[in-house]
Formats: C-alpha cells, sequence, structure tokens
C-alpha cells in the first residue's frame, strides 16, 4: 500500500487533496516536522510501498527514518539544511509560494486551488475563497485540538473529490467560522496591551507571549496595523503533562528580514518570512533577544 504524510496547515491540506486526486485510496496523516519522527515510526507497523511526505521539511534523525520504507517522496517548498539523501528517498524542493504549487507541477495538473494555497501561505489573501479556507481551518484547530487531523482528512477528501464549493455551502462550517471569528476579535485588547516592543541591532522585534490558541497570522495582521516592527515573535507557553516539563512554541514572522535563520538557532524551520521552532523548555524574552544577536 501506499501513504501520504502532510503537514496540518491549509498548504499541507491542499497538496494532500491534489495527490489524492490521482491516489484515491491512499490512506492520508498528518503531521509536522516537529512530530514527524513519532508518526513514521508509527507507520513501520504497515506494508507501505511508497510514502509521500508533502510540505513539511526533513532534518537527519527524520530524512534516515523515511528511508526504512521501500520509496519515500518528499516534496516540500520550504528550506532546508544540506542532508545526506538515502538512494530509496527522492526529494523534490523547490522555491514556491505554497507546496501545492510544486505537487501540482510535478503531477502536472491545474487546480484552482493552488493559488488558494499560494495566498494563504503567503499571507496574502486576496479571494473570498482563501479567507474562508484560511479561516476554516484555524477554526477546526480552535476548536477539535487533537481530533483534528480527523477533520482535515475529511476536508483533503472534499476537496479532492467534490471542490471547495462543497465546504463553502455547508452551514455548520460558516457557523464554525463566526464563531471563532467572534472569538478572536475579542481577544484584540490584549494582544495589542500585552505586545512588548524591543529593539535589537537596530531591528524593531514586537514579542507577544500566550497560552492561547491563536492563529499567527491574526496577531500579525492586527499588530501590523498598529504598531511598525521588522520582526514578529509570538511565543506559546505550555505544559506537557507527560513529561511535567514547560514547552515553548516558537512562531517568527518577519517582513524584511529571514526568520528562517532564527528558527534554526533553536533548531527550528520554514521559510524566510515565516517559521516557527518547538523548544522542550521554558524560553525566556531575554534568552529569545540575546541569540537572535547573532544572525540579525
Amino acid at each position: 500500500m501506499d501513504a501520504i504524510v502532510s503537514h496540518a496547515d491549509a498548504d499541507g491540506i491542499i497538496s494532500a487533496s491534489l495527490l489524492l486526486k490521482l491516489k484515491p485510496r491512499t490512506p492520508l496523516y498528518f503531521s509536522s516536522s516537529t512530530y514527524l519522527h513519532k508518526t513514521l515510526c508509527k507507520l513501520l507497523d504497515f506494508d507501505i510501498e511508497n510514502l509521500y511526505i508533502l510540505d513539511i521539511s526533513a532534518n537527519r534523525k527524520t530524512i534516515l527514518l523515511s528511508s526504512i520504507f521501500n520509496k519515500t517522496i518528499w516534496i516540500d517548498h520550504h528550506q532546508w539544511e544540506n542532508l545526506e539523501i538515502p538512494k530509496n528517498v527522492e526529494v523534490f524542493v523547490e522555491e514556491a509560494e505554497s507546496t501545492a504549487k510544486v505537487v501540482a507541477k510535478i503531477l502536472r495538473i491545474e487546480d484552482s486551488l493552488v493559488e488558494i494555497a499560494n495566498e494563504i501561505d503567503t499571507n496574502n489573501i486576496k479571494s473570498d475563497s482563501a479567507k474562508f479556507f484560511r479561516d476554516l481551518i484555524s477554526a477546526i484547530k480552535w476548536k477539535y485540538g487533537k481530533a483534528q487531523s480527523l477533520k482535515f482528512r475529511q476536508i483533503a477528501k472534499i476537496l479532492a473529490f467534490k471542490g471547495l464549493d462543497e465546504l463553502e455551502k455547508e452551514v455548520e462550517n460558516a457557523k464554525l467560522i463566526e464563531e471563532h471569528s467572534n472569538w478572536l476579535q475579542s481577544i484584540i485588547p490584549e494582544i495589542l496591551e500585552k505586545t512588548k516592543e524591543f529593539e535589537v541591532n537596530e531591528k524593531k522585534i514586537l514579542i507577544f507571549e500566550t497560552t492561547k490558541s491563536l492563529p499567527v497570522y491574526f496577531i500579525y495582521e492586527n499588530l501590523k496595523k498598529n504598531k511598525p516592527f521588522d520582526i514578529l515573535c509570538v511565543l506559546y507557553r505550555k505544559i506537557d503533562i507527560r513529561r511535567k516539563i514547560p514547552i515553548t512554541k516558537i512562531e517568527i514572522r518577519s517582513n524584511n528580514e529571514d526568520a528562517w535563520k532564527i528558527a534554526k538557532i533553536f533548531n527550528g524551520g520554514g521559510h524566510k518570512l515565516a517559521s516557527g521552532a518547538l523548544v522542550n523548555r521554558y524560553v525566556s524574552i531575554e534568552e529569545f533577544l540575546d541569540k537572535i544577536k547573532q544572525v540579525l
């Protein structure tokens, strides 16, 4: 059997839907660069002939794990570090607005979903369809938490075989988006009030700390309207209940600096303008500011 592992975001879902058009019975799983090694280990229990990994960058550990399978095809648009690629692993990494664009190019298909993925992943929303899909995925993450993968799998299949119109006409989706939007609007004063401003090497840095599941695009858009900055850092504070340790999820957005270089300091990754990392400890604002001096 074949299997698809894709990133649990709008681009990853659209990328998976494009591949499902050609491989409709392929099992679909969602993961991230942080948890990919765990996802791959779980898949070792299955007899997988061809494994497709979409919209997730590799590191030394995950590229080696992917070579355990008969053949792995990796399609991505993130920045990669220099890695030795095993012989049974094919890598297609291109600088593009989205992974969906790369997938469509490789599969030689044209689909309006690609432009939607481009708009969302570059945070340059122009169409109503792109706004709807971005808001729907954000609302599902907020509402369903760990159960979101099941919803994303359903959405990918709907996109592949029925189209975005099917999601747009669903009343429950509209209600969920409205509920989520109302909640987000109530958080705006907190974002503006609690965001802290710093200067590092003549660059203006904004830092917002939160324990809430707030989408980065929403924080970015509201701060951009009110505060000029070069780099935005959102520090998500969580507690790993099982291991009883603090977790810091770092999301970085940049207007004109290399966010990827900052994320790499914390063993993260992403794009030049949007990157992130997950650190299994408490990362203070002071530590973050001190470490980014070396790349700014």
